[in-house]
């Protein structure tokens, strides 16, 4: 009888130019998202790792040997939209378009179909659920950007954590979402533990624990990140376009955040997104032939 893949979590990446996507979309893409997207490269080597690249559509236009570098090398690649516009602040219509757009580019470098998606900033929200049947339209068939928890800026309050169905007049989309760890029995809420700003100011114990507790739960561990993440000292030369609170913002940790990445990647069985999703898949089948 043929074993369950082994993969159990997910290591996935956001390619993006963080000046561009984060505080101005007319700004042109800076190559200094390929030397960073190589570094995150080489880094998944040591380890043996085959993640996710969710790749935005203009990163794809300006360096498309980029995305063919990324894809000879093994790893996934999707979809991060186009322009890194807010999902939440578009029609459908144009949402279409982003995604038609960047799906054509990425299938016409890598010669395989785009099935998978991650909003810019996590910005499907209650009243942005149109956004699914679009994807499924677009042969989106599994997703990755409904924050699990309500933050100031996106996110969704009670949302289902690990995996879910999405259902649409359209199809149904799998749900996949980044990882947040339940603390209500504590501190009365959920705790976002899988990246972003609580990734780079917690512990990496504290992140440990949130792997193994997932884990002994039946749930993956998704982990999402940025090029940029991963070079502190190209980070600091970007921050000095930007005002002061943004640069304490967002320079707060970067320094230990590989560090981090790298004991989860030593701990746990990290591979892509489908691959987790393969098994989820496999497990569920073998509970209804066992039933």
């Amino acid at each position: 009888m043929k074993g369950i893949n082994p993969i159990v979590h997910a290591f996935s990446l956001d390619i993006e130019d963080w000046y561009q996507s984060s505080f101005d979309f007319n700004a042109p893409v800076n190559e200094v998202c390929v030397h960073n997207t190589r570094l995150v490269l080489d880094f998944l080597l040591q380890y043996n790792v085959k993640g996710t690249f969710f790749i935005q559509g203009l990163v794809a236009k300006a360096f498309p040997y980029l995305v063919k570098e990324v894809h000879s090398r093994g790893h996934e690649v999707q979809s991060h939209g186009y322009s890194h516009r807010p999902i939440n602040n578009m029609t459908p219509g144009e949402f279409k378009e982003e995604l038609e757009e960047t799906g054509k580019r990425l299938e016409d470098i890598t010669g395989e179909p785009v099935t998978g998606f991650r909003a810019p900033d996590f910005s499907i929200d209650k009243e942005s659920f149109w956004a699914f049947e679009v994807m499924y339209e677009c042969g989106i068939r599994y997703d990755s950007s409904i924050f699990p928890l309500k933050t100031s800026r996106y996110g969704i309050a009670g949302f289902t954590r690990g995996y879910s169905i999405i259902k649409t007049l359209a199809g149904e989309i799998e749900e996949l979402p980044v990882s947040v760890l339940d603390m209500t029995w504590f501190c009365g809420f959920r705790v976002p533990v899988g990246g972003g700003g609580y990734f780079r100011l917690f512990p990496s114990w504290f992140l440990n624990y949130g792997l193994r507790k997932l884990g002994s739960q039946g749930e993956p561990f998704i982990i999402y990140c940025h090029p940029y993440d991963f070079n502190p000292r190209e980070w600091q030369r970007i921050l000095k376009r930007v005002p002061w609170h943004r640069r304490l913002h967002q320079g707060l940790g970067r320094r230990r955040f590989q560090e981090k990445v790298a004991e989860l990647l030593k701990r746990g069985t990290f591979g892509s997104m489908s691959e987790v999703l393969q098994r989820i898949h496999e497990e569920t089948s073998q509970d209804k032939t066992s039933s």
